[in-house]
C-alpha cells in the first residue's frame, strides 16, 4: 500500500499543533495530580523520579543486555534498536538522553511523514546515535532485512489489524539474543468496556464532586456523567484505534516468551478522567488526595485481580512458534 492511501485511511494520533498540545494537557487523563507517579510505581516500584519505568527497563534489561552481547564478543558499539510507530520520537530521544540508554543505532518507523520530519530533526544533534526514519504501516510488509537487539513500542501497536500477519513480521526483526521492550494498551477493542469495569466507573464517577465532573470538550464545561464511546464513534475518531486491541493481549502473550511484565493501569482511570483532568488543581490539596485515593483504588483493583490492566509494561523474547 502506498503512503498516500495510509494516510488518507489512518488518523494521526499526535499532532505536532500548538492547539493539540494545549488541549490534550487539560483532556488526558495522564494529567492529572499524581498520574506519572502511579504508572511508574506499578512497574518500578519506585517513586518518580528514580522510579521511571525507563530508567528501571535500563538497570533490568537494556545494561544486562548489552553487558551479554559484549561478553559474547558479537557487540562492541551501544545497542541496535528498531521503534515501531516512533511519532516524532521524543520518547526515543528522552530514552538515550535523558535515561541513558545504550543505542548507537535507531531504526524509526512511522506512518506520517510530517512526524517523521520532525523525528529526524530531534535527532540532528545526537552525533554518537545514527538514526533513520522510514514509512511504516502495520497492516502491510515491514520490509526489513535486518534484525535489532531491542524492538520497542510505546503505546503504538495497539494500532495493528492483521495480526495474524504482524506478529511474525515482527518476530522476524529479532535475534534469538533480542528482546521486545514496551508500553501499550491491551484494553477492550475498540474501547467497548466490560459491564463489570463500566459499574466501578460510574461507581466512582457519582462519588466525585461537581467541580471535578466537568466535560472539558464542552464550551463553556458542564458537568456530565462518563460517556462510553460507541464502535463507530472509536472508529470516526481513528480508524485504526484499538481494532483488536484484546486480540493483541492473547496472541502476542502466548506466542513470545515472557521475560518481565508489570501493569500499568488505564482500565478504570483512562475513562473516569478523561475530559477531566484539567480539572484538578495540582496546588489544591482536596483535589491532589482525591486523585491519590483514585490510583490507590485502582491499583488495589488490578493488585486483587478484580480487573485487569489495560496499560502493560512488557519485555520478550523472541518467539519460536509463531
Amino acid at each position: 500500500m502506498e503512503e498516500k492511501q495510509v494516510q488518507q485511511l489512518t488518523a494521526t494520533r499526535a499532532t505536532l499543533s500548538d492547539e493539540w498540545k494545549s488541549n490534550n494537557l487539560l483532556l488526558d487523563w495522564m494529567h492529572a495530580p499524581g498520574a506519572a507517579n502511579s504508572v511508574n510505581k506499578m512497574v518500578s516500584g519506585k517513586d518518580l523520579p528514580t522510579g521511571h519505568w525507563a530508567q528501571y527497563a535500563k538497570e533490568r534489561h537494556i545494561l544486562p543486555l548489552l553487558k551479554r552481547l559484549r561478553d559474547s564478543g558479537s557487540r562492541q558499539e551501544g545497542l541496535r534498536m528498531v521503534s515501531l510507530g516512533c511519532g516524532s520520537a521524543h520518547i526515543e530521544k528522552s530514552l538515550i538522553s535523558d535515561f541513558g540508554w545504550p543505542v548507537s543505532i535507531l531504526q524509526g518507523l512511522e506512518y506520517d511523514s510530517e512526524l517523521r520530519a520532525d523525528a529526524q530533526n530531534r535527532f540532528k544533534g545526537l552525533r554518537d546515535v545514527a538514526s533513520s526514519f522510514e514509512f511504516f504501516d502495520f497492516n502491510s510488509s515491514l520490509h526489513s532485512m535486518q534484525t535489532y537487539d531491542v524492538v520497542f513500542c510505546c503505546h503504538s501497536i495497539h494500532h495493528a489489524t492483521d495480526l495474524e500477519f504482524f506478529l511474525p513480521a515482527l518476530n522476524e526483526l529479532m535475534r534469538d539474543d533480542s528482546i521486545f521492550i514496551g508500553i501499550d494498551f491491551f484494553g477492550p477493542t475498540r474501547f467497548q468496556i466490560e459491564p463489570e469495569v463500566k459499574g466501578i466507573i460510574n461507581k466512582l464517577d457519582r462519588m466525585l464532586p461537581s467541580s471535578l465532573r466537568l466535560d472539558l470538550r464542552k464550551c463553556p464545561p458542564r458537568e456530565s456523567m462518563v460517556a462510553f464511546p460507541s464502535i463507530a464513534e472509536v472508529i470516526s475518531a481513528d480508524i485504526t484505534e484499538s481494532p483488536r486491541s484484546s486480540d493483541l493481549r492473547n496472541l502476542l502473550f502466548s506466542n513470545f516468551p515472557i521475560i518481565d511484565i508489570k501493569p500499568m493501569g488505564g482500565t478504570v482511570l483512562r475513562w473516569l478522567l478523561q475530559h477531566r483532568a484539567g480539572n484538578f488543581d495540582h496546588q489544591n490539596p482536596e483535589h491532589r488526595c482525591i486523585a491519590d485515593l483514585l490510583f490507590y483504588i485502582e491499583e488495589l483493583l488490578i493488585e486483587q485481580k478484580a480487573v485487569r490492566s489495560d496499560d502493560l509494561f512488557f519485555v520478550l523474547g523472541r518467539s519460536k512458534t509463531i
